[in-house]
């Protein structure tokens, strides 16, 4: 994982700003931003959550706890049913076999745990094969 400084220094060059812009984007001085990107200094969490603000980015792509730089979608489609946009090109992926995904359709509940059911199957055998002959 690329640390917080390298990461800082990046997203702003790639953005085109000075290290005076950040700063005044901030409301700190100059020298207290350079101090971010030495790595001589953490920016406070509300600066963290402004810096992620500024380069519509989360707080955890800054830290270095994810790799992804825009952070997730979320799609809510009912009271108790939300879809990530990762979740969402799944389904997508699905629908271009159009008659497996319409056949999934009719009785989906049954259909769906049949299809985990083959898949955990296949996991194993294929764990089975990786492992060491005897």
């Amino acid at each position: 994982m690329t640390p917080f400084p390298e990461r800082l220094r990046n997203l702003r060059e790639e953005a085109g700003y000075k290290q005076e812009d950040m700063a005044k984007l901030l409301n700190i001085s100059t020298s207290a931003y350079g101090y971010y990107e030495q790595g001589r200094n953490e920016p406070s969490l509300d600066a963290l959550q402004k810096i992620a603000q500024i380069f519509v980015t989360s707080a955890d792509y800054l830290i270095g706890s994810t790799d992804r730089l825009k952070p997730e979608t979320y799609i809510q489609v009912s009271d108790n049913t939300t879809f990530s946009e990762t979740e969402i090109q799944v389904l997508h992926e699905l629908k271009k076999y159009t008659y497996f995904f319409e056949d999934l359709i009719h009785d989906p509940d049954k259909k769906v745990a049949t299809l985990y059911r083959f898949w955990k199957f296949l996991q194993q055998e294929l764990n089975n094969l990786d492992e060491p002959k005897s």
